[in-house]
């Protein structure tokens, strides 16, 4: 019993210490791990998936094809989900998503334009094409 419970807290002791859901699950094996792809789609979240020919790739929102029965192919996928993921956070802070403060006056401060003043002459988007209908009777 004990060695049960020990298990269980290696495996999923990280999950119990979450304190809001993930933006998305990474799955490498999708055949072994039918249970995380249902527990994703009940709620919600995208699945990104290493998959191999042995696999439904209709499971998995976002598809890296590649070996997941390789540990080097493993653990190269993972390695660069892994530093995307920590480069994109050094990028990106949550003051960047903050609303811009306000003047007092309830309005947010104008930013001055790097354009200089003066006359421009209006440019009108150029208007494509429509294709016509091609009809092969013959």
């Amino acid at each position: 019993m004990l060695g049960e419970l020990e298990k269980l807290e290696e495996n999923l002791g990280g999950v119990a210490d979450m304190k809001r859901q993930p933006d998305a699950v990474f799955i490498v094996d999708l055949r072994k791990e039918q249970l995380a792809v249902r527990e994703a789609r009940r709620l919600g979240l995208p699945v990104i998936a290493l998959v191999d020919t042995n696999c439904d790739p209709d499971e998995a929102d976002y598809v890296i094809p590649g070996n997941d029965d390789a540990i080097r192919s493993c653990d190269l996928i993972v390695r660069a989900i892994a530093d995307g993921i920590a480069a994109g956070q050094q990028k990106a802070t949550p003051a960047d998503f903050t609303p811009p403060a306000t003047n007092g006056a309830g309005e947010a401060p104008q930013e001055e334009s790097s354009v200089p003043e003066g006359d421009y002459e209006q440019v009108s988007p150029k208007e494509e094409p429509v294709a016509e209908e091609v009809r092969n009777d013959g």
